[in-house]
């Protein structure tokens, strides 16, 4: 698990402006939130070339309604989001039709171009797009990476999880959170 003032102190990039705009905003963020989000803030990203999404594609958390989304926060350049990705896509393949599953990258310590790379090399089947801004990241209040939100069917946060996941507790957060539904 790398939290961003690890790797604000160990990484930084002089020729590399939006890892600062984009740290200086979710430090700022990390630092002055009291509460987090009970209902998950809205974004759009465009979307990388992946197996199941073509380049350009909007995912709309809005749209996804109806089922659970869960939503992690990575980049490229972090050991244990490089970790946990081929576990995220083994649960997508095995769940696609029950859940929406979507990477949102961080640009900063990494570039789009690392990014839709990385998604190439490792055969990536679900939704995956940088977060150009940083506002996705502040909204939910990221700080540590990896990240990953459970946003249950009607749009609420069910839970945070910080550091690395593998399948099986992707499989197990599934079941909760479609218990919770019944």
């Amino acid at each position: 698990m790398l939290t961003l003032n690890q790797e604000h102190n160990s990484k930084i990039h002089p020729m590399k402006p939006l890892l600062s705009v984009a740290t200086i905003l979710l430090m700022i963020a990390g630092c002055s939130l009291i509460d987090r989000p009970q209902v998950a803030p809205s974004f759009t990203i465009e979307l990388y070339s992946t197996t199941d999404h073509a380049e350009g594609d909007i995912f709309n958390l809005e749209q996804q309604q109806g089922s659970p989304t869960f939503i992690n926060f990575w980049f490229p350049s972090c050991p244990p989001c490089v970790a946990e990705m081929p576990q995220f896509n083994k649960f997508y393949m095995q769940n696609k039709n029950d859940v929406n599953v979507v990477a949102v990258q961080l640009i900063g310590l990494d570039s789009m171009e690392d990014g839709q790379k990385f998604v190439d090399d490792k055969s990536i089947d679900f939704a995956v797009g940088p977060d150009t801004t940083g506002k996705v990241s502040v909204d939910y209040q990221i700080s540590v990476y990896p990240t990953t939100i459970f946003v249950d069917s009607e749009g609420n946060i069910a839970e945070y999880w910080q550091g690395e996941i593998n399948a099986e507790e992707l499989e197990q957060k599934l079941t909760n959170l479609q218990r919770s539904k019944d």
